[in-house]
Order: structure tokens, then sequence, then C-alpha cells
């Protein structure tokens, strides 16, 4: 069974070298050093422009923790509609609340402002302590997929827990692991985990200069 793998990029550059090498999909980000942002208006746009594969933008103003401020989530709302005016594949966002649940007024309100956009919830799920809970509420919500490592540390150390979890996604929401996932071990861990996504900054090889 084919396995899409997603390229986690910093820049067009990165963006285009994944492309060459065969990524599926592109995650389109900046300062991945600080877990990845936003990238600029022109960055998206020149990518939708130039590339062929499918682009994922994620949807994060700033580095840090995942409770943002009425103005960081305005900008993320302005964010949102850019991608969807730039008519990127989807957008990649997570937000929560003090108490590390899923912020579910703000979450809903985001999907609603991305559709028709594909819609992913980023590694902000690792920090919920009930993940089959957060799960129902995503799949309520209609994201259409879950970034995570299963756990704290990264997906390979906790590989059962990934293979948990998408036995009980089902086919309601995909579940996709990342973290410490690269073109050396990809096909092991599709294989461990039952997988049908996986996502790596070195998904399909080293994507520096």
């Amino acid at each position: 069974m084919k396995c899409i793998r997603e390229a986690c990029v910093e820049g067009y550059e990165q963006a285009k070298k994944a492309e060459k090498l065969g990524a599926d999909r592109i995650e389109l980000c900046d300062n991945l050093s600080q877990g990845g942002t936003t990238p600029s208006y022109g960055t998206i746009q020149y990518a939708s422009e130039h590339l062929y594969t499918d682009i994922n933008v994620i949807i994060r103003p700033r580095s840090g923790h995942f409770v943002y401020s009425e103005a960081e989530f305005q900008i993320m709302k302005k964010d949102v509609k850019a991608c969807k005016d730039l008519g990127v594949n989807g957008v990649v966002f997570g937000m929560l609340t003090k108490e590390s649940e899923i912020d579910y007024k703000r979450t809903k309100e985001l999907i609603a402002e991305a559709r028709p956009l594909s819609i992913t919830f980023h590694m902000a799920f690792d920090e919920i302590h009930d993940k089959y809970k957060a799960i129902d509420i995503l799949t309520e919500l209609g994201a259409d997929r879950i970034l995570t490592k299963g756990g704290k540390g990264s997906a390979l150390q906790n590989l059962h827990m990934i293979r948990e979890l998408i036995i009980y996604a089902s086919d309601r929401i995909i579940i996709l692991p990342g973290g410490g996932i690269h073109e050396g071990n990809a096909d092991w861990i599709m294989k461990e985990t039952k997988a049908t996504e996986l996502h790596g900054t070195k998904i399909v090889g080293d994507l520096s200069d």
C-alpha cells in the first residue's frame, strides 16, 4: 500500500528540493529550529505558483506554547484566509487551553475559516493527556489528520502508542506520525504502525544545503 510522505521544509528552496526527491506533500514552514512558524505571504505565494506538489502551510504566529492571545488568534485567522486565497492544499495548526486541552471554540472557528482546505492538527496534540478524547473531538470538528509523535520523545519511542491511536481513529481521521522519521526508517515505521502517511524533515532525504 502506498504511504504518503510529507516533507516538513523551511522555505521555498527546501520545498523545491523535497518535490524533486519525490515528496507526496509539503508542510511549508519557517523557523524549524523553533518548531516551525508561519512562512511569509511571499513564500507561500511563490511556492504555490512554482510547485506541483500539494502544500500544507503551518499556521503558527510564534514559537513556544500553544495557548494564544486574542491578537494571535486573529493573526492566525488572517493567515488561514491568505492560504485559502492562494489556493494551497491545506493548513496545519493546533490550539490548546491553559489546561492542555483542545481549544474547542477557536479550533472550530479556524476550521470553518479554512474550509475547503485540508486540516491538520499539529503536535500540540502531544501535550494533551487524554489523546483518545482529543481524537473524538477533532473528528467531530472535521479535522482531516493529526500530526503526532505519540507522546514525549520521538515517534520511534512511541510506536506502540501510535499504533493504538491509529486503531482507535480507524477511518474517522488520519493519524500522521512524525518526529525522528526519515528516509531510512520510514518503511519500517509504516509496517510497525500501519500508518498510511508519514511526516519528517528527512522523509525523502537530506534537504539541507
